[in-house]
C-alpha cells in the first residue's frame, strides 16, 4: 500500500462512488493490509463518520501504512545482508579447499630434483684447432665418454698431447705424441683412438689428460708397521 490513503475512497467504496477498477484495486489493498479491511468494515457499520473523526481514522491508518513499510524494508535489507553473508562464506569455503587441495594434498606428485655431481679423475679431451680439422662422429661429448669408459686401469696418469692424420677406414693413423710421455701412456692412447669411432676431416691435433688411478691391489702396497713405542713387539 502507498503512504497516503484517503479516506474518502473507503466512503466512496462504501456508498458505490468508484468504478469497477478502482474498486478492485482497494479490495486488493485490503487483502495485503488487515487495517484497511479492518478500517473499511468500520466504516461500513458506523454508516458514516464526521470530519474529526475522519481526520483522526487517517492519522491511525497513515501510521499503520508507514511502520509496515518499515517492517518490510527492515525485513528486506535483513534477508540482504544474510544473503550476502552466506555468499561469502561459501566462497571463503571453496577457497580453503582449493588452498588444502593446492599445498596439502599434492604430497605424491612433489619431485625433487637432484643434481648429480660429475665424478672424480674423469679423463678430458681438449682439441686444439691449430692442428687440423679432424672431429669424432659422434660429438667431442660422445667421444670423451667413450673414453672414460674404455680406459684401462694402468695406475699411470698424466697429459699427453697427440697428432695424427685420418686413413681411409675413418680411424686415426700416424698417431705421434709430443714431447716425452711416458710409453705406458702414449700405448694406451693409439689404443684408444684406433678403438674407437670414426674420424672426419684429414688431420686433427688433441691434448689429452689421463687421471692418476691409484692400484686397488693390495699385494702392491707394502704396509710398514712403526715400532712399539716401549720396545719391539715380540714375534
Amino acid at each position: 500500500m502507498e503512504n497516503n490513503y484517503q479516506l474518502s475512497r473507503i466512503h466512496n467504496y462504501i456508498h458505490g462512488l468508484m468504478s469497477k477498477e478502482e474498486m478492485f484495486q482497494l479490495e486488493k489493498e485490503a487483502l495485503e493490509d488487515p487495517f484497511l479491511q479492518d478500517a473499511i468494515d468500520g466504516y461500513r457499520l458506523q454508516n458514516g463518520v464526521d470530519a474529526r473523526q475522519l481526520s483522526l481514522l487517517q492519522q491511525r491508518l497513515n501510521r499503520r501504512v508507514e511502520n509496515t513499510i518499515a517492517t518490510r524494508h527492515a525485513q528486506y535489507y535483513t534477508w540482504q545482508r544474510l544473503a550476502v553473508g552466506a555468499a561469502a562464506g561459501v566462497l571463503f569455503v571453496v577457497l580453503l579447499a582449493l588452498l588444502y587441495f593446492k599445498h596439502f594434498n599434492g604430497k605424491a606428485e612433489r619431485t625433487t630434483d637432484v643434481t648429480l655431481s660429475e665424478p672424480e679423475n674423469l679423463v678430458t679431451i681438449e682439441p686444439l684447432l691449430d692442428g687440423g680439422d679432424a672431429t669424432p662422429l659422434g660429438g667431442w661429448k660422445a667421444f670423451e665418454h667413450y673414453l672414460n669408459n674404455q680406459l684401462k686401469d694402468t695406475g699411470i696418469g698424466g697429459t699427453i698431447i697427440v697428432n695424427f692424420t685420418i686413413g681411409q677406414d675413418g680411424l686415426p693413423a700416424q698417431i705421434q705424441a709430443e714431447g716425452t710421455p711416458a710409453q705406458a701412456l702414449v700405448e694406451e692412447t693409439i689404443r684408444l683412438l684406433r678403438s674407437g669411432a670414426k674420424w672426419q676431416g684429414t688431420k686433427g691435433r688433441l691434448k689429452i689428460t689421463f687421471p692418476l688411478k691409484e692400484m686397488k691391489d693390495p699385494a702392491q702396497s707394502n704396509i710398514i708397521k712403526p715400532p712399539h713405542c716401549f720396545g719391539i713387539e715380540k714375534s
